[in-house]
């Protein structure tokens, strides 16, 4: 793994059950109640082959703002169950031996969405807000149910045979699962480009906040005109940053 370094901050890599995990301090001022953004996927995060960072502008924002960055690497694991449990050791373990706030805010992006909400959805009261970059949350639309014991690495996938994870796929499904996201008070915003095919807009994001607004939940869908699966306005979003740092 390619570790960056960070105006704002020192980066502190960490073993979780055996996966590769960071988090990033804030070298000057530390925010009051010890705010963190937990970053899926992980990658993102960390410094590429070019030695450039995806996640720069946010990360560079948030640690002057004082706020501690976070993740875990849990692969492709389209938001397994035995992929959460390793996320929440991972929460245990930031928030209790580095003081952190108790209330993560998530930015998830594409494949990052159903690893996000699926610890999400099954930890709510330890979730404050979720920002979403083109993120998939219905196994449906991606990668598909036929993919699901297929993508995830290996340790980390549903281990069920494929005719009950049919049967059980709402148990599992980001999407079918967002009541308890409202109920905790859960703030959403995600960003959509309107011409994305790999995780399309409408059964994912779109569909998403129209369930979560039905279910009294604060949710907001910016979609991007003329944009796929990638792009300039995903990289350096203002609006995205606000919502992160907001109070």
């Amino acid at each position: 793994m390619h570790v960056p370094t960070f105006e704002a901050g020192a980066v502190n890599t960490l073993r979780i059950r055996g996966r590769f995990a960071y988090l990033v301090r804030p070298t000057g001022k530390i925010d009051g109640q010890k705010r963190w953004v937990w970053i899926f996927p992980f990658e993102h995060g960390l410094q590429d082959a070019r030695g450039g960072v995806q996640y720069r502008f946010y990360i560079e924002k948030l640690l002057a703002a004082g706020f501690h960055i976070a993740a875990i690497s849990v692969g492709v694991s389209c938001g397994s169950p035995t992929a959460a449990e390793v996320c929440q050791d991972f929460y245990r373990q930031i928030v209790s031996r580095h003081g952190l706030n108790r209330r993560a805010r998530l930015l998830a992006q594409s494949n990052g969405g159903l690893i996000a909400y699926a610890w999400a959805f099954r930890h709510p009261d330890c979730v404050d807000r979720i920002a979403g970059i083109y993120p998939a949350t219905d196994l449906r639309a991606w990668p598909g149910v036929d993919k699901l014991r297929v993508y995830p690495v290996q340790g980390l996938g549903y281990n069920i045979s494929a005719d009950e994870l049919a049967r059980r796929l709402s148990e599992f499904n980001p999407i079918d699962n967002l009541a308890p996201l409202a109920k905790a008070r859960v703030k959403i915003l995600h960003l959509h480009g309107d011409r994305d095919k790999l995780v399309p807009l409408e059964m994912n994001s779109a569909a998403l906040v129209r369930r979560y607004k039905k279910l009294g939940g604060s949710g907001e869908l910016i979609a991007v005109p003329g944009y796929a699966h990638g792009g300039a306005p995903f990289v350096k979003s203002h609006a995205l940053a606000d919502f992160l740092l907001a109070d």
